[in-house]
């Protein structure tokens, strides 16, 4: 028993020995096997149950970025997450453009149907994008304009912009204005449009893209896109605030749960615009082989991002640092 007992601690006293000399001193198995006077197996064997006995403990320090993208990834279960590192506040919108063009040019392929929503930060992906990569791709607006007093950087816009960068190997199709009038004017005219084959086709078509790319608008004063039409037809930011609405993809509104938010008062508005409804983009999203990417970031947009990726409205998201940061310090849904 005694003996046993000194076996034991004599390959207690190697295998610790063995560990010094691996892990801190950094020399080869083999040099250790020499300098212990033992077999490279046996030296194999003892790092292998001192690991097993927990005299190692492995801790592994991600780098900040891709741990925020995988945990961003797993809390809020997207397809895939870029996060952009800190820059000047001023710059976020053009730098998550830069790493948006880039996520795009890696996922898209020849062929590809692609379908653009609006915005400041959808402009700078297109402007980052690299001429002529991809041929026979073809653009689709999300949604169209219905007000002859804004201008802004709507998707028919945007889709003209992009069909430039590919020409002349490119497909691009607008959606039509809507005309302006009572409610029930705009939903008579809505339903004439979809009456018409090609119409119908380009909307049936931009409901069912590839890849859709998308901004995410919050809820603020002197706020262009939706904040701005809400305003022309007499729905005051603070009306928006009080229904308890954070923000706005492709012109549908939805809370801090991602709830989408429909209210008889909020029709008038929302109603009339011709563009695919946010639960499409919430089934795309959920979609095999489909990629919903929301691109947004900075300080003013976090609640509004948060009630996006709450309620699955993208399936991949372009963002930055701090915004990552927050997302995953928010709590639960509810």
């Amino acid at each position: 028993m005694a003996g046993r007992r000194a076996g034991e601690a004599e390959e207690l006293r190697q295998m610790v020995r063995c560990v010094q000399l691996y892990y801190r001193a950094q020399r080869h198995q083999n040099e250790i096997a020499q300098e212990l006077g033992m077999s490279s197996s046996k030296v194999s064997r003892l790092l292998k149950r001192a690991f097993a006995e927990g005299l190692v403990r492995v801790e592994i320090e991600l780098p900040k970025r891709p741990r925020l993208e995988a945990a961003l990834v797993e809390r809020f279960r997207l397809r895939d997450a870029v996060v952009i590192p800190l820059g000047e506040p001023r710059d976020v919108k053009e730098d998550l453009g830069v790493a948006a063009a880039r996520y795009f040019e890696k996922v898209a392929a020849d062929g590809a149907r692609v379908g653009l929503s609006c915005g400041y930060t959808l402009y700078c992906v297109i402007r980052a994008l690299r001429e002529r990569r991809f041929r026979d791709l073809e653009l689709y607006p999300l949604s169209a304009e219905s007000t002859l007093e804004l201008v802004d950087l709507f998707p028919n816009t945007l889709v003209g912009m992009m069909a430039a960068k590919y020409r002349p190997h490119v497909r691009a199709y607008a959606l039509p204005a809507q005309v302006l009038g009572s409610h029930a004017e705009v939903q008579r005219e809505r339903r004439r449009l979809l009456r018409s084959g090609e119409v119908r086709r380009i909307y049936g078509a931009a409901s069912d893209v590839d890849i859709a790319l998308v901004g995410v608008g919050f809820i603020g004063e002197g706020t262009p896109g939706f904040c701005a039409l809400a305003e022309f037809y007499g729905v005051s930011v603070r009306r928006l605030r009080g229904l308890g609405i954070v923000g706005e993809i492709n012109y549908q509104p939805f809370d801090r749960n991602g709830e989408l938010v429909d209210r008889r008062e909020l029709r008038p508005l929302t109603q009339r615009v011709l563009g695919v409804p946010a639960a499409r983009l919430r089934e795309l999203s959920a979609a095999y082989g489909k990629l919903v990417v929301a691109v947004a970031g900075g300080p003013d947009k976090r609640e509004a991002i948060l009630g996006a990726v709450r309620g699955r409205f993208a399936n991949v998201l372009v963002t930055d640092e701090d915004t990552a940061d927050a997302l995953l310090a928010a709590p639960r849904r509810g």
